[in-house]
């Protein structure tokens, strides 16, 4: 599979998300990244490996994934276009990562060794602000998931990502679906024909 992108193509979604940075900037972060394809089912990171890659979603879909006590596979969350991929902690504690990040269909992202980056932080304040404002992201990301977790009952669960996440509904199996609201995906059919009856 084939797939090019100009500079402008990739970044301009991301100019209108994270409107603090210039375009020079801009065209610094195009020089210290590369375009990869992604298969549906490939890693971005497996279980095991220390993290030393990000990457900005620039299609496509991915689930970060955890194995639980049972040995059952739970998601924390999905990224979707314009979404960044990382897992902070295992880069920054160099440690075996317990997050698999996994393309739920052919993606493309724009791929950055953070290393590379970090040094820019000093130089670039903007990029700094992008850095700060993506690890916000994923702290409301997981405060909300824990929220959804709290609701008592699988409908009451499905119901809020109808009424909030919509994309996650309309982009993401019943499958996975049932792994991120951790219930069986019979429970799901359940909560989805108990909410059809009930309005």
């Amino acid at each position: 599979m084939k797939y090019k992108l100009t500079d402008k193509d990739w970044t301009l979604p991301l100019k209108k998300k994270y409107t603090i940075v210039t375009d020079e900037e801009w065209k610094l972060l195009e020089k210290l990244t590369t375009t990869k394809v992604i298969k549906k089912g490939e890693h971005f990171l497996d279980y095991g490996k220390v993290a030393r890659y990000g990457a900005f979603v620039i299609s496509g879909q991915f689930a970060f994934s955890i194995i639980n006590e049972e040995g059952d596979e739970n998601i924390l969350r999905f990224a979707f276009p314009d979404d960044f991929l990382a897992n902070c902690e295992s880069y920054y504690r160099t440690a075996p990562s317990a997050v698999k990040i996994t393309a739920l269909e052919d993606s493309v992202i724009r791929k950055i060794n953070i290393k590379r980056l970090q040094p820019l932080y000093d130089l670039h304040m903007s990029l700094a602000n992008i850095n700060l404002k993506i690890y916000q992201e994923i702290n409301e990301s997981n405060f909300e998931h824990q929220y959804i977790l709290s609701l008592k009952s699988p409908a009451k669960r499905y119901k809020f990502l109808m009424e909030k996440r919509p994309e996650i509904i309309k982009r993401i199996s019943i499958k996975n679906i049932a792994k991120y609201l951790y219930v069986s995906r019979e429970a799901i059919s359940r909560a989805r024909l108990l909410i059809f009856k009930t309005g």
